[in-house]
């Protein structure tokens, strides 16, 4: 059974706090509406966009399981995430999924569902996104235990 150490593992996950609210702070003068923050005012270069989409997946959970498969499994335990790290690669890079949805002018999918399906669509769409984020918060905290 491990323990939390709160000198090691608590430094580990209050440098992640610390410096996301320092990256928060310092591009808060960027964001005035809703849009710039939402889809960054459509202005994102693809460099950025790799570099936001990593680090939106790419959480203090995701960084501990992957050590500790890493390092309990070898490399075989860095495999799921070297593909990770490839497929937010080739996804930002040529905008699969990503470059029809910044097309049609919408900043959400269940936007576009309403655009294509209708309103019903739009509001099921919404729900199961928000069913699908309880559940995996829900496991995230079962994981991170």
């Amino acid at each position: 059974m491990t323990h939390f150490n709160w000198l090691l593992d608590g430094s580990i996950v209050g440098f992640y706090l610390l410096a996301t609210m320092v990256a928060g702070l310092m591009v808060r003068k960027y964001v005035s509406r809703v849009d710039h923050f939402l889809v960054a005012g459509r202005e994102m270069n693809i460099y950025l966009g790799i570099a936001s989409l990593a680090a939106t997946e790419f959480g203090i959970v995701t960084c501990m399981y992957t050590a500790q498969a890493g390092y309990t499994r070898g490399f075989a335990g860095a495999v799921p995430g070297i593909c990770n790290a490839i497929a937010m690669f080739v996804v930002g890079y040529t905008g699969f999924c990503v470059k029809p949805l910044r097309d049609s002018g919408v900043m959400t999918i269940p936007e576009l569902f309403e655009q294509r399906y209708g309103k019903q669509v739009r509001w099921l769409a919404g729900v199961v996104i928000v069913l699908g984020g309880l559940l995996n918060m829900g496991v995230f905290l079962r994981v991170g235990g």
